[in-house]
């Protein structure tokens, strides 16, 4: 196991927090190869960290953003993670950064998999920065508990970067990157807020070695250290 927990104020505190490491990751990465890629997650915890990094100087027309999952529905919908990106990431400087979409306008995630699997090949490794957040229910991107899709995505021997859920999750079917492909990066950083969070989130350590909760294989991989930054 390699990861340290880290414990903030608030919520602000935490999104300057996640942008300043993410922004100093992409800079290091743009210095290095000429290019940088950053994972991002969706639902409510990344739009404070959005809001800070979008506002952020750096070379953003060398950068390629990609959510670590999607739910399959087009961008213009409220729950689309390509539209929170659009909305809250790419403004102002930001607006600048290329936006790799795992979306495809196809019935079903399965019909798209290959397709979303090549243009991720396409990204230069290791990523240059993954911040991920995790579910209530321990899940992280679309690794749910409970789900037979769970179990070889989180093996860290697949092959496989993506995955999909056919069956809706939490109202829709998904797709998603695997355990595997979000730990190719130097680090991870993990935003866990609020207290029901933080108790999933050490019920998961304490039981580290079983996958009640997805989030443990995360914590319990040596390949990447993983970084917990927490707050109320």
């Amino acid at each position: 196991m390699s990861f340290r927990e880290t414990q903030y104020d608030d919520r602000a505190a935490l999104a300057a927090a996640v942008a300043a490491r993410i922004a100093e990751d992409l800079r290091n990465a743009i210095a290095k190869t000429g290019a940088a890629s950053l994972i991002v997650p969706g639902g409510t915890t990344p739009v404070a960290v959005f809001g800070v990094l979008a506002m952020t100087a750096l070379a953003w027309n060398k950068v390629t953003v990609i959510p670590c999952d999607e739910r399959w529905v087009g961008p213009e919908h409220a729950d689309s993670n390509a539209g929170l990106i659009q909305r809250h990431l790419l403004q102002g400087p930001a607006k600048a950064a290329r936006l790799l979409s795992l979306y495809r306008p196809l019935p079903a995630p399965a019909d798209a998999a290959a397709e979303v699997a090549k243009a991720l090949k396409a990204i230069p490794r290791p990523f240059s920065s993954v911040f991920l957040g995790m579910g209530e229910d321990g899940h992280f991107a679309s690794l749910f508990p409970g789900r037979t899709e769970t179990t070889p995505a989180l093996d860290l021997n697949t092959k496989d970067e993506i995955m999909v859920l056919t069956q809706p999750a939490k109202g829709h079917p998904r797709i998603g990157l695997t355990l595997a492909a979000l730990i190719d990066a130097p680090h991870v950083l993990l935003a866990v807020t609020g207290a029901e969070k933080r108790v999933v989130l050490h019920r998961a350590i304490a039981n580290i070695t079983e996958d009640t909760f997805p989030i443990a294989a995360l914590l319990r991989q040596t390949r990447t250290p993983i970084d917990i930054l927490l707050c109320e």
